[in-house]
Formats: structure tokens, sequence, C-alpha cells
């Protein structure tokens, strides 16, 4: 074969692989680039402490089983409500998953249901708190000083001391001070904190409102 045929096939099969290659290169995926996968693991949900008592901006998983549309999104409103079809909006704040379920069921079935069953979930916790006060203790408590109160969170007597490190070793538990401002004037009166964490009445433990004032006397002897 002649050398300049020689030549030309060369040239035009470097050519067409030149061809070929850069097709195969315009149809590849980069390797730097990752492709996304639809098995890619979710974001992991938050542990939530069952117990918690629901606050405004709290984002929920509200399911009436019997209705069987599956679990419906609801973000607790700054009002302290959420929406529940038929009911309307339910005030939610301040209770745990439990007791606010049970007042639904308990609405549903007065009025839509013979028998209702509800799954009310806390998907994730709101980041804000919102301040709604400041009480003030002192004595014979650990952590004497002002303390915040959260809206949505019922703060109770017994609990504020708890939240102070609780009595002191002298402390008089049978006989705290609670001052409060009622019309203009402080009005004082004593609770037996001691009686009230051993029985666990809620009715006798006071909740507290901004401004008041605690104080834990000494005790001549240790209780």
């Amino acid at each position: 074969m002649p050398s300049f045929l020689i030549r030309t096939a060369s040239i035009a099969a470097a050519l067409l692989v030149a061809q070929l290659t850069g097709r195969a290169q315009q149809g590849a995926v980069p390797r730097a680039v990752p492709v996304p996968s639809v098995y890619a693991p979710q974001e992991r949900m938050q542990v939530v402490d069952p117990d918690k008592k629901l606050s405004a901006g709290d984002m929920l998983t509200v399911e009436i089983v019997e209705d069987k549309e599956g679990g419906l999104p609801r973000v607790v409103t700054a009002s302290g409500a959420i929406a529940v079809p038929p009911l309307g909006y339910i005030q939610v704040v301040g209770k745990t998953t439990t007791e606010a379920s049970a007042d639904i069921k308990h609405r549903l079935e007065a009025d839509y249901y013979y028998h209702a069953t509800v799954k009310l979930n806390i998907d994730r916790v709101s980041p804000i708190q919102v301040r709604a006060g400041t009480v003030t203790l002192s004595g014979q408590v650990r952590l004497a000083g002002p303390q915040e109160m959260i809206a949505g969170e019922p703060l109770r007597l017994s609990s504020a001391i708890l939240k102070a490190g609780g009595f002191t070793e002298w402390a008089n538990p049978k006989k705290v001070k609670l001052t409060r401002q009622v019309n203009g004037s402080p009005q004082s009166t004593e609770y037996n904190v001691k009686e009230i964490i051993e029985s666990g009445n809620e009715k006798a433990d006071p909740i507290l409102q901004d401004g008041d004032r605690i104080n834990v006397p000494k005790a001549w002897i240790r209780y």
C-alpha cells in the first residue's frame, strides 16, 4: 500500500477515536460530583422528653386513627393552640402530649365520634423560649436570687424551690413565705412546702406570677 494512503488512514482513525472519546466524556458523570441517592438517610429526629409541657412554636403530628388520613403536621401557635378538625383550635400549651391527646379525645367523643383514638407526637421542640417574668427566691435555698419563668410553662412554688437547688440543711420548709403584689400592696401567705412535696397535692401548690418573692426561713431544728 502506498505510504500516503497509510498516512491518510492513520489520520482518519485518530480523528475517529478523538470524536468517540469526546462523546463518551460528555455523557460521563464527573467523579467529584456525588450522585444523589433516594436512599440517603434522613436527619435523625430529636429525642423529646415525653413529660415535656407543650410550648408555643413546638412542631407536632396529630393523628385521629378513625379518620384514616394519617398524621397531620401542626405548629403550636403563639396563643398556645393547634388546629384539630373538626374541633377547630384547641389549647395545648402547658399540657403534655398525653394530657392534650386525652382532652382532644374527650371533645371528639362528645360531639363527633363514638370512639376516638388520638395520637399526638412532638416532632421538634421550639428553639425559642418566651420569657414570662421573674420570681425571686431568698433565705435558705441553695441558689438564691431571680429565677425566670417561661411562657406556657406554669411554675409552681415547689418547682421554683427545686430549681433553686432545694432547701439548705437549716431550712424550715413548713413556713415558706410567698409575697405577691395585690392591687399595689404586698400580701404574704405561708405554705408548708414539705407537705406539698411529700403529698404531691398540686391544689395546695400555688402557681407563681411575675414579681412574686419567695422566702425560706431558717429553722432552729433540722427537718
